[in-house]
């Protein structure tokens, strides 16, 4: 528009397009762009640990694109999944709500109590639903509800029927997404009633990678007048670790140069052995194949011309997988990892771009609190969709600091009444600004910690402030009442 001369620099002596220029970008443009209805992708990445990026402080694994799109938007250093395992955490994010909260009841993975045998364990762990309640309303429902196309990519594990699954939860297409947990092989077959195999040895990061941009293509070119919310979830990384043999050659090669230990190093932590290093050559070409995935998915955005008006979300659904036996990554200088309520296993990476609100202060980095619960009021509020009346929410919007402005202080929490397959023990954590508190319940101990001193919970404050920790846990019982979670119990 600017590069036509319609004559109205003529009315701004001395000041012409400089100003014209300043005010559409400083206010007036912002507005136009922000009047729209978004579209919207998000990005959930599968068992992505809180350091296995390079913004995030790895040394090894290699993500240029993640890299760039934090650059170009804001980064937050304190976010959390609300569950250190995979279900619990994308029930959260569909609907809202605390995956502990009766109404939703996914405190484990599903699939967990039909496939581990826990005679041995002291406590009995509760019951938990065996799918995503199709009464629930989940974002892509309100969503389409307002105008929305809606598209599923990924990893589903939220039902062990197709009845519970994403084309039945509000998506107009559904690609991959059914009830495993894993893909079984990241290579061709697949053996996913969801996607066709492709040719054998296809890999399938990116097929995946092929079909949001050909979806994006139809997008633009089929329902051009419509907002779309593509949410991609992808199976990396999660097990099994496998990647093509030219990339992880390509990270040996890296590991050697580097002089990295191509062995695990580990340390024990309540008896659990935890990777303190990273240098698996597999897991390290995962993590440039999801990034090189995402980065085409950013240039298709921009060659559609759709880049400006759409908000970006990348995120993780739990912390990486640092136990022996799945092992790959180390999430310090965070403590445990996936399976576990120490920070290692629920603290994620988080970046959102969307120009119109985070152009003026991208790179920026923020510290706030923040959990995966507050994922969809944050959605409905940037694209002006009212929740309804009977919808309740355990999260908050977080548009406000996307526009650099204050947020309330609150309380975050996490129910994992479960043992894990990482070593993890049933436990319940509440962190109030710099403060954790972890509740064990074998032994009805608790942890507290200053995550603002000692971000790698090595110093247990418990008994230097015995009123705080009696706060702490009476807040974090009351609320877990309130939401009726269910709790272990002995046998």
């Amino acid at each position: 528009m600017l590069k036509h001369n319609t004559g109205f620099s003529d009315y701004l002596p001395g000041i012409g397009l400089t100003l014209l220029v300043f005010l559409f970008s400083s206010g007036l443009f912002a507005q136009e762009r922000e009047s729209k209805s978004p579209n919207i992708v998000f990005i959930l990445v599968d068992d992505l640990g809180w350091k296995d990026l390079g913004i995030q402080g790895s040394r090894y694994y290699l993500t240029p694109e993640i890299d760039e799109l934090a650059e170009d938007g804001v980064r937050f250093t304190n976010a959390y999944a609300a569950n250190p395992v995979c279900s619990p955490t994308r029930a959260s994010i569909l609907t809202g709500m605390d995956p502990a909260h009766h109404k939703v009841n996914i405190s484990n993975w599903i699939g967990a109590q039909e496939y581990e045998d826990r005679s041995d364990d002291k406590m009995l762990q509760p019951q938990i639903a065996d799918h995503l309640a199709l009464e629930r309303i989940t974002m892509a429902e309100s969503l389409k509800a307002n105008g929305y196309s809606t598209y599923f990519i990924g990893k589903w594990h939220l039902g062990h029927t197709e009845e519970y699954w994403p084309e039945n939860q509000g998506f107009d297409k559904n690609i991959a997404g059914w009830s495993k947990g894993n893909p079984g092989s990241f290579f061709s077959p697949y053996n996913n009633p969801r996607i066709e195999d492709g040719p054998e040895g296809e890999y399938l990061p990116f097929r995946l990678g092929r079909e949001a941009n050909s979806l994006l293509e139809e997008h633009r070119k089929e329902r051009s007048d419509k907002p779309f919310f593509m949410y991609f979830s992808m199976y990396n990384v999660h097990t099994p670790i496998e990647a093509p043999e030219n990339l992880i050659d390509v990270f040996r090669n890296r590991r050697e140069k580097l002089g990295l230990n191509q062995d695990g190093i580990y340390e024990i932590d309540k008896g659990v052995k935890n990777r303190t290093n990273q240098s698996d050559a597999t897991y390290a070409a995962m993590i440039w194949a999801m990034d090189s995935v995402i980065g085409s998915l950013m240039r298709k955005l921009e060659e559609l011309g759709l880049e400006e008006n759409t908000m970006v979300v990348f995120f993780s659904d739990n912390g990486g997988l640092s136990a022996p036996g799945y092992g790959v990554t180390s999430n310090k200088p965070l403590r445990g990892g996936k399976g576990w309520v120490y920070e290692g296993g629920i603290r994620e990476p988080l970046i959102i771009k969307y120009p119109p609100l985070t152009d003026g202060d991208s790179n920026r980095v923020v510290e706030y609190p923040v959990i995966s619960n507050d994922f969809f009021p944050t959605l409905l509020d940037v694209s002006r969709v009212e929740k309804k009346p009977d919808q309740s929410f355990s999260g908050i919007s977080l548009k406000p600091i996307l526009s650099s402005e204050e947020m309330p202080d609150r309380n975050l929490y996490w129910h994992y009444p479960h043992y894990s397959p990482q070593g993890g023990k049933p436990a319940s954590a509440i962190r109030n600004g710099p403060w954790k508190l972890i509740h064990f319940y074998e032994s009805g101990e608790n942890e507290l910690y200053n995550l603002k001193s000692d971000p790698s919970e090595s110093t247990n404050l418990a008994s230097l402030k015995p009123e705080l920790v009696s706060k702490l846990e009476g807040d974090l019982m009351q609320y877990l009442k309130d939401i009726k979670a269910q709790f272990p119990k002995e046998k």
